[in-house]
């Protein structure tokens, strides 16, 4: 049986801070599949057929965010931006 060597105080913080680290990204990884974008509000709902359900539904697999503008003739314009990553995620 291998021993294992007692950690020091210094290792055990780095460690716990580590762990708080990986549970913020993993935090961050599920909310980019949530059904509400993360740190947004919902200001309406609109019911949508069934090709810009599954066009929207695809950007959100391949883990986009979808942002809506209006158009001057009144028409609502759907966009697929990439979610920003985090440099150490």
């Amino acid at each position: 049986m291998n021993k294992r060597k007692p950690i020091s105080q210094r290792e055990a913080h780095e460690l716990k801070r580590r762990v708080a680290e990986l549970e913020q990204q993993e935090d961050r990884r599920r909310n980019a599949w949530a059904d509400s974008y993360p740190g947004g509000a919902n200001i309406a709902t609109v019911a949508v057929s069934d090709s810009t359900r599954a066009a929207i539904h695809t950007a959100r697999l391949l883990k986009h965010a979808v942002v809506v503008t209006l158009s001057s003739d009144g028409h609502m314009l759907l966009y697929a931006l990439p979610i920003a990553r985090n440099k150490g995620a």
